[in-house]
Order: C-alpha cells, then sequence, then structure tokens
C-alpha cells in the first residue's frame, strides 16, 4: 500500500469517523496479520480505544504498562521494555496488514516513537471536468489563458502568513500562562521525583496504598504533557539539583504522634517555613510557627502548598484531609484552575505558602517566606 495516498485525520475531528475506524479496527484484529497475536491485537485496541475517546494523554509508557500489563506504579521503563517490544510487534503487523489492504478507505498506523495511533483515510480523487455538460454552453472557458505569476506575487502570501506567525509566537510568550511557567520550571532540565510515604504491612515490607497512587495521575499525566520524568520514590531527601514533589504528611515515627500539643511543640518558630500541618484533638490543622497559634480556616478544612527552591527544589502538598489534598493536586495539575501568584515559585530564592481553603467562597492566601505579617489573596499584588 502507498501510505502517501492517504491523508491523516487529526485527533480533534475524529469524532465523525469513530465508527468508521471501530470497525476498521475489527477487521485488522481479524486479519491475518493480527489473527495469531492475541497480546498485540489486545494493544493495539487499547490505544485506539483512548484515542478515539479523546485520553491520549493515558497513552504513556509507564501508563500504559500499568493499565494494560499489570505493571506497579514503580517499575522502572528503563529496564522493563514490556511496553516497547509490543508496540514495535503491532507496527511491524500493522505494516504488514497495510501492505495486503490496498483498497481500504479507512486504516491505522502506530509512529515510531509514539503510542498515539495516526487515523488515515484515502485522499480524495480530483473531481474530473463533465465535458457532456459543457457543449450546449460553449466550451471557451475550457481554454482560458492562465496569466504567470511572477516569484514576487508567488511569493507574497508566504511572507504574510510567516509573518503572521512571528507576531502570534511573540504574543504568545509575552502572555505565557503561568501554568506553564511553573510546571516548564518543574520539568524541563530536572530530574525530579514524587515523594509517597511507604507503610509498613506485617511482613515488615515497604508499601504504597493504592489511594496514594491514584492521587498521583494528574501529576504523572502532567510529566507527559511537559516531556518530563516523574520518578516514584519512598526517600523525602532530595538530592543534587533534582526536585522533590510530595503529597500527604511526611512519614512519621512514634515519638511524632504521642499527643496534640507533643505535634504543636514540634513545630518550633525555628523552622524556616512558616506554615506547618500537625495533629490536634480535633484532628488535623494548620498551625503558624511565628503566632504560636493554629491559623484560622473558615470551616477548619483546608490544603497546604510549600514551594521552595532551597537549600534543595521542594514542592510539599499537605492538607488537613485527604480530600483537601486531592483537591489541591488537581487545581494545581489543571491550567485553567492553576493560581497565577504561583508562577515564579521556584525562580527565586524565596519561601512561598499557600493556604487554600476548602470553602465554596474562600480565596487561597499566599505567603512568601517567613517574616511577611500580611496575607495576600493569590492573584492581587502585595
Amino acid at each position: 500500500m502507498d501510505m502517501h495516498s492517504y491523508t491523516e485525520i487529526p485527533l480533534s475531528e475524529l469524532s465523525p469517523y469513530a465508527t468508521n475506524f471501530r470497525e476498521t479496527l475489527q477487521a485488522v484484529c481479524e486479519s491475518p496479520a493480527f489473527k495469531t497475536s492475541p497480546k498485540s491485537c489486545e494493544f493495539l485496541r487499547h490505544i485506539v480505544s483512548r484515542a478515539l475517546s479523546g485520553d491520549t494523554d493515558e497513552l504513556k509508557e509507564r501508563l500504559i504498562g500499568m493499565s494494560l500489563l499489570g505493571r506497579e506504579a514503580t517499575y522502572d521503563t528503563g529496564s522493563d521494555a514490556g511496553v516497547r517490544v509490543r508496540a514495535n510487534d503491532v507496527r511491524k503487523r500493522l505494516g504488514a496488514y497495510n501492505k495486503v489492504q490496498i483498497e481500504n478507505r479507512f486504516t491505522l498506523d502506530l509512529p515510531s516513537g509514539s503510542y498515539v495511533p495516526r487515523f488515515l483515510t484515502r485522499a480524495a480523487l480530483s473531481t474530473p471536468i463533465d465535458t457532456d455538460n459543457e457543449v450546449g454552453q460553449g466550451r471557451s472557458d475550457l481554454y482560458e489563458v492562465q496569466v504567470p505569476l511572477t516569484l514576487q506575487q508567488l511569493a507574497a502570501p508566504t511572507f504574510i502568513a510567516l509573518f503572521l506567525c512571528i507576531v502570534c509566537l511573540r504574543w504568545q510568550i509575552a502572555r505565557e500562562h503561568p501554568f506553564t511557567t511553573f510546571w516548564q520550571s518543574v520539568f524541563q532540565g530536572h530530574s525530579v521525583r514524587l515523594y509517597l510515604p511507604p507503610a509498613e504491612n506485617n511482613d515488615g515490607r515497604e508499601l504504597v496504598a493504592i489511594n496514594e497512587i491514584q492521587a498521583t495521575t494528574p501529576l504523572l499525566n502532567l510529566a507527559g504533557q511537559f516531556h518530563g520524568e516523574l520518578d516514584l520514590t519512598g526517600e523525602a531527601a532530595a538530592r543534587g539539583e533534582e526536585t522533590i514533589i510530595s503529597i500527604g504528611p511526611m512519614a512519621e515515627g512514634p515519638a511524632d504522634t504521642k499527643s496534640s500539643q507533643a505535634s504543636m511543640d514540634s513545630a518550633a518558630p525555628s523552622d524556616s517555613k512558616r506554615f506547618t500541618i500537625v495533629n490536634t484533638a480535633n484532628g488535623r490543622r494548620v498551625f503558624d510557627r511565628i503566632a504560636s497559634k493554629i491559623y484560622p480556616v473558615p470551616g477548619g478544612s483546608a490544603a497546604l502548598l510549600t514551594i521552595s527552591a532551597r537549600p534543595v527544589r521542594t514542592i510539599r502538598i499537605d492538607g488537613t484531609d485527604e480530600s483537601s489534598i486531592d483537591s489541591l493536586v488537581k487545581l494545581l495539575c489543571e491550567r485553567d484552575t492553576f493560581p497565577e501568584g504561583l508562577a515564579d515559585g521556584l525562580s527565586d530564592s524565596l519561601t512561598t505558602q499557600a493556604i487554600f481553603p476548602m470553602g465554596s467562597s474562600s480565596q487561597p492566601i499566599l505567603f512568601r517566606d517567613a517574616p511577611p505579617q500580611t496575607q495576600t489573596p493569590i492573584g492581587k499584588t502585595p
């Protein structure tokens, strides 16, 4: 099959062709090229169905390994080539299928280096002139003389389009969204590790709760969006130029949970970070080290974000309960809800902390370093 005779349908325009490609997928899986390999057919069905549903963010090697091959979230994609081997086999079988099925209007392809399939349709042929209908109308219009265009005339549309692209590019750079600014500074040029506090089971092995793994899904998708790597770890300390992201309470020893008073006493004012989450008789609360008291939060439920570039790059997400922590993770991973005031959180030597009350009408409060005595709603000038 000459693949040049096919045109790729953009993912954003697939909806009208969904039924056609589901039928094509069925035909491919029933063909001799795939009939002898149920695993390759399963892989192809997985990536095609995700793409047709608009879930291309899930077509990353680690996420495919977890959902399709049953791998754990912490598995090493560098040494475990299961997903890559399966994808290469699917590419070869699709190539064999497309060489034989030369008359199909629709077909599928899997480009090298990607897990997002291409959806192809045969290019439309140009419509021939109906000369029979021209007899009664005269044929002079079939022989119109085409005046040749000068080089300047031919190049003018190209130069205009190039100029407009440059103007749009400069405008986009000038108006780069805080969401993009922040997460690019996290993932580009830095090794990023995601800390999940492990717990020991009866056998003494360290395990991570499934709900904690699920809470990391938006961050794993975000890493793929910015072409970064996010490695899960049970070690809270960052090394060298690494960035460490932690979700939820840090792992505690027996001495850390004796009483609510002991938790507040451990929040010493000498710590460089003004706010922390402590255990109290009434549950977990936001504690202000400078005022040496519980910080008043409407409703009591809140999430706490701490961003620091010193001495190592850290992003810590904590909260008074799991619901507030999950809400903050989702808020930070969405472009439309990302707080503007956090864009430069890792670009200077300041420590940034933000309290996110969970009340429907409450606004996040931003703090820079420990000394400030005023609180500023995020997005407004201090």
